[in-house]
């Protein structure tokens, strides 16, 4: 009964009580006996037949009661067969097959099928007469079933069911079943913003509540008892896309959910609503579904904006098409100058003595160099600060003309070199100041000269500016033009989009990351200006820039003679040397190189240093001696800086806390701050930043003069370092004594050799460098028995990290000896290579014991190449370097010769592809980090052919190289050197 409706099990329950109606009228006899009827006839016959029988038996003429009985039995169907049998048994007439059918009866006079009546002769009993009929049921199940009254029964039971179903289905439609539903609740839908229907098995409507109403511009009675499909549906995309099988039929049949189906419906006013339908069905109490909940959420509103949605997405999936391509440039922009930055960031810690104008030149170019990989990372945050709003602008007096004077020097440099034509004038009277922020406006001209110079192979670029007072407010405009390759019409605004460029093989073929000229347009608009572009393919753009002056009262203007005499603003700023009253200060920081850093450059300042390596350390070291300011570095093992600052102040120390961190990110300063810090200088660290800082909160102010010889030297100001590394000075070429040896190129130094020789730092010849190599020497010897202890441990893991300090450590102190090897040493041990491992710390510990840390009687190191042969000077003029006129570096340099030496003679033609590749990508950065910037063409030239399989192209190249080689003079010896 549980799978049956509620309609069918009220159709049973009136069947089930006309059918005990029919059975009690039949037990009441008031329903005709048919069986009983003809059981009487059947007896009344068998009578008949025995008294004409007994009547024939008195005339002694059996033939004519013969006769009778087979007139009888062909008559009547259910008469089978008749007999006349005699007291003692003896058939002395029979019809029909009786013997075969007759069945004895014992005790029994007669049954249904079977009749006998006794014959009497007279007053004599003469035997009986004996009818054998057609049973009048079956037997078993087929005699109940075929029963009439059973056959009547089930007759009126179908009968009626079906005419009591159809009788209700209909009675029931005429009902109202929205009246069983309480007003209260009718008014609660009534109230809902979305449409919504209540729908009854049959496909009809039960309940329609107001919103719906409304929406299809009928009257809720009128909705009641209509099928849905009566409505105007449509399909999800308008007219043309029938409306699909409805959801609440499919909720209907399948009991489960229907959920987010968009459709259409047009209302009455014609007009064509867009509808998402949710179909919730109501189960009953057979668990099948007796109903359904039919929501509709008008969402024509919001499929019109799906054309707007739509765009934007394309837009977001171009923006993150033109971000993947943004990295792949960046990574190049990266690596390209990644080994002069390393390389820079080494003579930092050693070259603040230098105190002539070479020197000074020298730094700048090592500064540059240096920071450009931070020049990378503050564009991004520049444009991260435009595109959240952070951006902050400032207004304050600028001399516009010095600024650009100041960008076209410094990149003149660049156009000197590519042999393009770079000039600055201006086109009528300047104001000599206006209101604007100098650092984004030179920022600002430096992206629009710096890409005119990188898109123009010959030619010229012209920089102007003029003062213009067409408009209500003046403004002043910089045009910059290019003679270059020019960008087509449809992509003069792809070129102010973020991480993207005109087109992508510009970036193949000139490089860089297309964030100049977008975070160049957001900071002029910030600034209230715009930057617009013309451009011809083929013959040039021009880049303007327009931005406001301010007001100009009092402003005195400047003839374009006047700009052009005035003094060159870009000049070197002089040097300055530090010195503070007597204080101590507590470096805190896990990295000895940092610390051994500091303590170079603060030495001779009149500061005493303590040296941490973390926290804990730092808060011991401070309970047992007063420290006047602490140098705090924020990311350590043990404690951190923020940790150690805080319980610093929570003991009551009160000296200021200045953070050392290479977090450069927005709200890392007010981590530091918000932790007890006083200041925060960002890592790398600039000296002079770091020396400002320190005169702020030492006792006494900071004394800048000139820094005498011997002492440290600072660097430009931040105003005037380059942004490109491409911007180094040209090298004064100096001759050295001796020609490098082609056969020395050809073939290396006999091993016994080496293996006799001493390992000495290249940075030896640096007097306050060598306290530095010492200490890492002595941590040499105790890592190598740590790494020998770890190896028969097998603990690969502390054995790897080991190497991978040494790998690291080894060239920052100059034994650049050990890097290769160290290398292998952790590659096998982080594989789980114990052998191997096992055998590259045997080459480790053989030239660790080779170290030898102090030089000769005169503090320099010998010199331990071995003696290059003869040979015949080669042809050209000889390949100096740049940075050969520092003796400082003749040490830096000679490594990187005798490596040239070695890897060239390493390689065997072109057999080896990727040997090739990577030699070349490693002589494409470090030549150039060491002043031979003559192989940076034909490394790259190398690297490229390898990398693409070209073998012969390759050959070429090396060959060239060699040929390159040959002509390398390396700096001096010194005097002593040269002596066995």
């Amino acid at each position: 009964m549980k799978g049956l409706s509620a309609k069918a099990r009220v159709a049973l329950g009136l069947v089930g009580l006309t059918s005990s109606v029919v059975l009690l009228a039949a037990m009441l006899e008031l329903v005709p006996d048919r069986i009983g009827a003809v059981r009487d006839g059947r007896a009344a016959l068998a009578e008949v037949l025995a008294s004409s029988s007994a009547g024939w038996l008195d005339s002694d003429d059996l033939r004519q009661a013969d006769q009778t009985l087979r007139l009888a039995v062909e008559r009547s169907d259910d008469l089978l067969s008749a007999a006349m049998r005699r007291n003692d048994g003896q058939v002395l007439l029979h019809v029909g097959e009786h013997e075969g059918r007759w069945q004895h009866l014992t005790g029994v006079h007669s049954t249904d099928s079977q009749i006998r009546v006794p014959v009497l002769s007279g007053e004599r009993r003469w035997g009986e007469l004996e009818l054998r009929f057609r049973p009048l049921a079956g037997s078993g199940a087929a005699a109940v079933l075929g029963h009439p009254l059973v056959l009547l029964t089930g007759f009126v039971a179908v009968a009626c069911f079906f005419a009591f179903y159809f009788y209700l289905s209909k009675a029931l439609a005429q009902l109202d079943p929205s009246k069983a539903v309480p007003g209260r609740v009718r008014s609660a839908l009534d109230t809902m913003a979305e449409g919504l229907l209540v729908i009854d098995r049959g496909g009809r409507i039960v309940l329609a509540n107001r919103a719906f109403a409304t929406m299809v511009g009928l009257d809720t009675d009128r909705l009641v008892g209509q099928q849905p499909a009566s409505l105007a549906f449509e399909g999800a995309h308008g007219p043309g896309d029938a409306a699909p099988r409805f959801p609440w039929i499919r909720a209907l049949e399948s009991g489960a959910e229907e959920y987010g189906v968009p459709m259409r419906l047009r209302d009455a006013g014609g007009a064509r609503r867009a509808l998402m339908v949710n179909c919730s069905p109501v189960m009953g109490a057979s668990g099948r579904p007796g109903g359904v909940l039919v929501s509709f959420d008008d969402v024509t509103e919001l499929e019109a904006r799906g054309e707007e949605l739509r765009e934007a997405k394309d837009e977001a999936d171009q923006a993150n098409r033109a971000k993947s391509e943004f990295l792949a440039n960046m990574s190049h922009e990266i690596r390209t100058p990644m080994n002069a930055i390393l390389g820079f960031t080494e003579v930092l810690r050693r070259g603040y003595q230098k105190d002539d104008g070479e020197s000074r030149k020298y730094l700048n170019t090592i500064h540059s160099s240096g920071t450009h990989l931070l020049d990378l990372i503050n564009d991004i945050l520049d444009l991260s600060k435009v595109e959240s709003g952070h951006l902050e602008v400032e207004q304050i007096p600028v001399a516009p003309h010095r600024v650009i004077r100041e960008v076209v020097k410094v990149l003149g440099v660049k156009a000197r070199e590519k042999g393009v034509e770079l000039e600055f004038r201006a086109e009528g009277p300047l104001p000599e100041t206006v209101l604007s922020d100098p650092a984004r406006l030179r920022q600002i001209v430096t992206n629009l000269v710096g890409n005119a110079i990188k898109f123009t192979e010959q030619g010229s670029v012209g920089v102007t500016a003029r003062l213009d007072r067409s408009g209500g407010e003046p403004a002043l405009e910089i045009a910059v033009r290019d003679s270059g390759i020019g960008i087509a019409p449809d992509k003069l605004d792809t070129v102010f989009e973020a991480f993207a460029q005109a087109d992508t093989s510009v970036t193949r073929r000139f490089g860089g990351t297309g964030l100049g000229l977008p975070i160049s347009r957001r900071f002029a608009r910030a600034m209230g200006g715009d930057i617009t572009v013309a451009s011809v393919p083929g013959e040039g753009s021009t880049f303007t820039v327009r931005l406001g002056t301010g007001p100009l009262d009092g402003v005195s203007l400047l003839t374009p003679a006047e700009i052009a005499g005035s003094e060159d603003a870009v000049a070197e700023a002089g040097t300055r040397t530090w010195s503070f009253a007597p204080a101590r200060v507590l470096v805190v920081d896990d990295a000895p190189e940092n610390r051994a850093l500091l303590a170079v450059v603060l030495n001779g300042t009149g500061l005493e240093l303590t040296q941490a390596e973390n926290g804990q350390e730092a808060l011991d070291r401070a309970t047992e001696t007063v420290f006047d300011i602490v140098l705090m570095d924020m990311q350590m093992p043990v404690m951190d800086g923020y940790t150690a600052t805080r319980r610093l102040r929570e003991r009551g120390f009160e000296a200021p806390v200045l953070a050392l961190t290479a977090h450069a990110m927005k709200g890392y300063e007010q981590e530091c701050r918000a932790a007890g810090c006083d200041d925060f200088v960002t890592k790398p660290i600039d000296i002079d930043v770091l020396m400002e800082a320190l005169a702020r909160w030492l006792p006494e102010q900071a004394r800048a003069g000139q820094a005498p010889e011997g002492t440290a030297a600072g660097v430009r100001p931040a105003a005037d370092r380059m942004t490109d590394a491409s911007t180094m000075a040209e090298p004064a070429r100096k001759a050295g004594p001796a020609p490098v040896d082609a056969a020395a190129m050809a073939e290396p130094a006999p091993a016994q050799t080496a293996a006799a020789a001493p390992l000495v730092s290249a940075l030896a010849h640096n007097p306050r460098m060598r306290p530095i190599v010492a200490m890492f020497a002595e941590r040499l010897a105790a890592s190598v028995a740590d790494m020998r202890e770890d190896c028969a441990r097998g603990d690969l893991e502390s054995l790897a990290e080991h190497a991978h300090w040494l790998k690291g450590s080894a060239g920052t102190v100059g034994f650049t000896a050990f890097t290769d090897p160290a290398r292998a040493l952790e590659d096998h041990a982080r594989a789980g290579d114990g052998p191997g491992a096992a055998a590259a710390l045997t080459v480790v510990e053989a030239l660790a014991a080779r170290v030898q840390v102090e030089g000769d009687e005169d503090g320099s190191a010998p010199d331990t190449r071995p003696p290059a042969p003869q040979v015949a000077e080669p042809a050209g003029p000889p390949v100096v370097s740049a940075l050969a006129g520092d003796p400082r570096m003749h040490p830096i340099i000679r490594m990187f010769v005798e490596r040239l030496v070695d890897r060239l003679a390493s390689v065997d033609g072109a057999q080896d592809l990727d040997a090739l590749a990577d030699m070349g990508h490693w002589l494409r950065g470090s030549a150039g980090t060491v002043g031979y910037g003559d192989f940076t063409g034909p490394a790259r030239d190398l690297e490229v052919r390898a990398r693409a399989g070209d073998a012969e192209g390759a050959s070429r190249a090396l060959a060239a190289l060699r040929a390159l080689a040959s002509r390398v003079e390396p700096p001096p010896l010194p005097a002593h050197a040269g002596a066995d």
